[in-house]
């Protein structure tokens, strides 16, 4: 083994995997749940929204981590979503909850949100980042037992308290999902956990400084931040394989607004700027189009395989590497493999084991 890996494996790193969202029914989400934690991994990650670009089944996210929770016994669970559609008051109740069901196995993860979840329900979707740090104050104030009071921008509580705290594990880890500057200083400071979406792990490693700023000014009582990836993996015999299964999705898989972070100089002509996953809109034909056209256009190969972890079971590994070297403590993978079964027999048989010795 080389030096690198030796060093690696002194460090104890999680491996969670996305729940199969949208497409999947309630009974094969938990299926697939049980299936994961008897094949090691440490997390179950569910995608948070109301409605996706792929018109698919999608349900609600906590009641199938509630229903998954009774089936098994180690495994975590938990989304990523928002601080727009839920009052942190109701929100803290049912987390708290959901705490003595799994028995200390749920986290949240908060973010910046999806225009097509909120402004089709007439939800606003406005100052994400203010929202994220008020529900954050409120929850964990809430789950102190004590009766809170709190004035905010968007949120006043007087006298509130829950009558059910979470008693069990390390109680509800909260997990901030930030890519911008002010986004990361805020996960540093207040979150249990940071989350960041696919890149290269240079870029990851200059994003973790931004966090760790924003960690000196944490609660001492939350202890060391978490920090997670997300991101895309394709499995194959070689790199061809793996980057073919990912090449028509490829316009989702690449933030546009990363690409200059990342080294890559690239103009993008106007028609397509604004053109982000967060900001598309599943019923808006025209806007679906464009910004397919603008991955076609704009994300070659390189550039792809660059943002995400594709080829053989080597090529994955020695990417890992770079990214726990870079400090990832965590990583969140959604599968994009041609053949998923074979892969996820790959992850969890050959390079969660790889990581473990």
């Amino acid at each position: 083994m080389s030096s690198k890996g030796e060093r690696n494996m002194s460090k104890k790193v999680k491996f969670g995997i996305s729940a199969p969202v949208p497409g999947a029914s309630v009974q094969e989400l938990i299926d697939f749940s049980i299936k994961a934690e008897k094949s090691g991994f440490n997390t179950v990650w569910f995608p948070d929204h109301v409605v996706f670009m792929a018109k698919k089944l999608t349900p609600e996210v906590w009641s199938v981590i509630t229903a998954a929770s009774t089936h098994t016994n180690s495994i975590h669970f938990g989304n990523v979503g928002d601080a727009h559609r839920i009052h942190p008051a109701i929100y803290a109740h049912r987390l708290a909850t959901i705490n003595h069901i799994s028995r200390g196995r749920s986290f949240l993860c908060l973010g910046y949100g999806e225009k097509m979840n909120l402004e089709p329900y007439g939800i606003k979707w406005n100052k994400p980042l203010t929202r994220v740090v008020e529900s954050v104050k409120i929850m964990r104030a809430l789950w102190s037992g004590e009766s809170v009071n709190f004035e905010g921008e968007f949120y006043t509580l007087k006298d509130a308290e829950l009558q059910i705290q979470p008693d069990f594990g390390n109680g509800v880890p909260i997990y901030i999902a930030a890519t911008g500057p002010r986004a990361l200083r805020v996960a540093g400071e207040y979150g249990d956990g940071w989350v960041t979406n696919a890149m290269p792990s240079r870029l990851f490693k200059e994003k973790s400084l931004a966090v760790d700023e924003g960690a000196q000014n944490r609660d001492k009582n939350l202890g060391p931040i978490e920090k997670t990836l997300f991101i895309f993996i394709s499995i194959a015999k070689d790199q061809d394989g793996a980057y073919a299964s990912i090449e028509p999705v490829k316009h989702a898989l690449v933030w546009p607004e990363l690409l200059s972070q990342a080294g890559y100089e690239i103009e993008i002509a106007d028609e397509y700027k604004g053109l982000e996953y967060t900001k598309i809109m599943p019923n808006n034909k025209e806007m679906l189009k464009k910004f397919r056209e603008m991955g076609q256009k704009y994300y070659s190969r390189e550039i792809v395989m660059d943002f995400i972890i594709a080829g053989s079971k080597q090529d994955v590994i020695t990417k890992m590497e770079d990214y726990i070297e870079a400090g990832v403590d965590h990583f969140f993978l959604r599968d994009f493999s041609p053949d998923k079964e074979k892969s996820f027999d790959i992850i969890s048989k050959e390079i969660l084991p790889y990581f473990r010795k």
